[in-house]
């Protein structure tokens, strides 16, 4: 049931995402648009992908809608939806320079998927690739550093 909460929750960013991407210049738009519809085929697939795992499941007499809850994933689930808000809010306060940085550091580090000297390489490639398409090729209009 949780993946296909999550794959709903996909499709929710994704058409919010797509509906702030209206107000943006035709060329900037582009893309979130399709990333938004990659996302929304992707949560459908995955809604897909579950229900037929259920209906094996199901055939097998071993059906489980609801698995027991593992609360370390949820509040993992819970932190980083909040740091993602957080982040989202700081990038007009302190700037994507400083926001960027320190939402890929807070969330590499507390998850460390990699070591830390790939969190580092991982955190610099990220926010210049980003900066170099959506600030300088595509010309968006966000703020750099604060007071910008």
């Amino acid at each position: 049931m949780g993946r296909i909460l999550v794959a709903m929750a996909a499709i929710a960013l994704a058409l919010f995402f797509r509906y702030t991407a209206q107000d943006y210049p035709r060329a900037a738009a582009r893309l979130p648009t399709l990333l938004g519809w990659a996302v929304i085929l992707l949560a459908l697939l995955a809604i897909g992908g579950q229900l037929m795992a259920w209906r094996r499941q199901s055939a097998e007499g071993a059906l489980r809608l609801i698995p027991a809850i593992d609360t370390r994933a949820i509040t993992i689930g819970v932190c980083f939806a909040g740091l993602s808000i957080a982040y989202a809010a700081a990038i007009t306060v302190v700037g994507y320079l400083i926001a960027t940085p320190v939402f890929l550091l807070l969330s590499l580090g507390a998850l460390r998927p990699i070591g830390w000297s790939r969190i580092l390489i991982t955190t610099a490639l990220v926010t210049g690739v980003i900066w170099a398409v959506f600030i300088h090729f595509l010309g968006l209009p966000l703020p750099l550093y604060p007071g910008a």
